[in-house]
């Protein structure tokens, strides 16, 4: 007990209430506050280009900054809907070649068995009858199941869809409105005996989680370029558009880039195209490999913190906080260091 009377002693208790209190806010709290924390996040990293650009056209900032919003909304909606236009496109493709691929499918497996006869002795013709049952019953399954837990959680879907809406909508709004009286704001702001600390604090914070989106946006960008350079080679098509959503997917621990390279591998061996299956391996392999090298590297030279660190904070942040925890632990982690230092800074 003596210890935590102690200079140190206060300073160790303080950090690990602010540990814990930290945990909470992202936890139960962040959901709430996450549209303001973004327009301010925004507009701190704006706001003295916006300036200099009013100077020039005589534009209100909030009018330019919504310009700018919204001219990148419709460059990611118009990307998306391409995307999803050519999802359609080519699961149609899918359908009509599926008669012909299926063909394929028996006589590969009819010359597997006949394989294991001629060199292991096994009953070639029993094998396949029991693989394909094995298939049959699988299928049966997902109709069964899969199907109809899909449509049951559509109501799911649409609320969720419906509550990412509303948090644009005001991420938006609160943005512009910000925007619009940051000087005043602030001016006010001035006359808070810890405004000086919190502004120091959230300087700070800002750099380094927008060193960390600026790291994962390069990684984003390397994964896409190596997926399409192996799709181009291997003469895949819609090669572009599987590395854009290779690059998408690979941003997210539990899916990766796998997801969409590894399935183009095995479309690509079913329908004859044997060099574009190999490309599309090596490329999942580089992709891979890249970010595991990189990754912690970029990370942390971006925001500031040992690599080691930044990888152990998104490995934590998703374990505590789910699928959210691949911004959430970096965000932790930096919100830890620069309030630990406030704590040991002061007298």
């Amino acid at each position: 007990m003596d210890f935590f009377l102690q200079k140190n002693g206060k300073k160790t208790l303080y950090t690990v209430l602010y540990a814990a209190g930290l945990y909470v806010c992202l936890r139960y709290c962040f959901g709430f506050a996450a549209p303001f924390l973004i327009a301010f996040f925004l507009v701190s990293l704006s706001y003295p280009r916006l300036k200099k650009l009013q100077k020039r056209t005589h534009i209100r900032k909030e009018i330019l900054l919504g310009g700018i919003l919204v001219s990148f909304a419709a460059l990611l909606f118009s990307g998306l809907w391409g995307l999803v236009s050519w999802s359609s496109v080519h699961a149609a493709q899918i359908g009509e070649e599926m008669g012909v691929l299926q063909g394929r499918m028996e006589t590969a497996l009819h010359h597997c068995c006949l394989f294991l006869e001629k060199n292991w002795g096994w009953d070639g013709a029993q094998v396949e009858r029991t693989l394909w049952e094995r298939v049959n019953t699988f299928c049966t399954d997902w109709e069964e199941t899969v199907l109809p837990e899909m449509t049951r959680r559509t109501w799911q879907y649409g609320k969720q869809i419906a509550g990412a809406a509303a948090f644009i909508g005001v991420s938006f709004l609160s943005t512009l409105l910000l925007c619009r009286d940051y000087e005043s704001i602030l001016g006010v702001l001035q006359n808070v005996p810890v405004f000086d600390t919190a502004r120091r604090f959230a300087k700070k914070t800002v750099s380094a989680v927008g060193g960390y989106l600026r790291a994962q946006g390069t990684l984003m960008l390397l994964v896409m370029a190596a997926a399409a350079a192996g799709l181009l080679l291997g003469r895949v098509q819609n090669a572009v558009w599987l590395a854009i959503l290779t690059g998408l997917l690979d941003a997210l621990p539990f899916i990766g880039s796998g997801l969409v390279l590894m399935p183009v591998a095995l479309w690509q061996l079913l329908k004859g195209n044997f060099w574009g299956a190999g490309c599309a391996v090596v490329s999942f392999a580089v992709c891979v490999t890249g970010r595991e090298l990189l990754e912690p590297r970029l990370l942390g030279k971006q925001a500031g913190m040992y690599p080691v660190v930044m990888l152990f904070s998104v490995y934590a942040g998703v374990k505590l906080f789910g699928l959210g925890g691949i911004f959430l632990g970096p965000l932790y982690a930096v919100l830890f260091r620069e309030g630990v230092r406030e704590v040991w800074r002061s007298r």
